[in-house]
């Protein structure tokens, strides 16, 4: 009976919002005779108070079916927030799957925070491309996803962008670009490139602009670590195309050099991919507002 009175509550809530029997039956899926029906059997089950009544083209609620709607919203409330609390409980370990970049140079600290608020909840990061990352996303293998790319935008899937990084060239510290305050695409003419593997959302735009412009150039390597490739630049092996937040620790050591790209199709953003329903539960509220806050 309970849970009978609970299922009239909830049709009386969207007929009011919805202003009309037929809308809220589409909203609930339901035959318009059923939510006719549900309206009837809650009438009677509060001594037969009529609680509707139609005003011009809406069905709006009398004074005895206002005083029950603010209780029926409580009610609905408080039982959609025991769901939450009991998944709440049941959440254990927190997945994300993200690019080599950002989960070195981006995503420790953020973690540190996060686990501060959290310290049970088990951690899962799931290195891999972009493009895989967004299917995981979307196909709900994972919770979250960091990327480094053009705005997403994708059915389905919320993007949070944190922030738009700047792209660098990076070379030796006594390079011919070291001296200059920005490059463009066709001053990398005939240069050897140390690039990071190929799926990389930066070094895709690198090759793509390169074939556009007919830029002859030179891959000498193809390296999976950041870190290497830095070290391969530092031991002038040749120059690379990294994010800036990757090596600004490294540009005041004076053996590589880190100069902005100028490109009017540079757009990249560092962006938290998730979900719409992960923000409903409180603990995934507290990691998105973390890197809603980080900038």
């Amino acid at each position: 009976m309970i849970y009978i009175e609970f299922l009239y509550l909830k049709t009386f809530v969207q007929v009011v919002n919805s202003g009309s029997y037929t809308r809220a039956a589409i909203e609930l899926d339901y035959a318009q005779s059923s939510v006719t029906n549900h309206i009837q059997k809650l009438e009677e089950l509060y001594g037969g108070n009529v609680l509707l009544e139609r005003k011009g083209k809406y069905m709006k609620p009398t004074s005895s079916g206002e005083l029950l709607f603010d209780y029926a919203k409580k009610i609905l409330s408080l039982h959609q927030e025991s769901h939450l609390a009991l998944k709440e409980q049941e959440i254990k370990t927190l997945s994300i799957g993200t690019i080599e970049t950002l989960a070195i140079y981006f995503l420790p600290e953020l973690l540190e925070k996060f686990k501060g608020i959290y310290p049970n909840i088990h951690i899962r990061i799931i290195p891999d491309s972009e493009k895989n990352i967004i299917r995981m996303v979307k196909e709900k293998e994972i919770d979250f996803g960091l990327i480094l790319d053009f705005p997403c935008q994708v059915t389905g899937i919320e993007s949070l962008h944190i922030k738009k990084q700047d792209m660098m060239i990076v070379v030796p510290h006594d390079h011919v670009f070291a001296s200059k305050t920005e490059v463009a695409i066709k001053d990398l003419e005939n240069e050897t490139f140390i690039l990071t593997d190929e799926g990389c959302t930066y070094r895709a735009f690198l090759l793509e602009r390169f074939k556009m412009e007919n830029i002859a150039h030179n891959i000498s390597m193809e390296l999976s670590s950041v870190e290497t490739i830095k070290k391969a630049v530092e031991n002038k092996w040749g120059i690379s195309f990294l994010p800036l937040f990757s090596v600004e620790k490294n540009v005041n050591n004076r053996s590589i050099k880190a100069i902005p790209l100028h490109d009017k199709n540079l757009n990249f953003y560092s962006q938290l991919l998730y979900r719409k329903e992960k923000s409903i539960l409180k603990v995934f509220q507290t990691f998105i507002n973390l890197f809603e806050t980080s900038n």
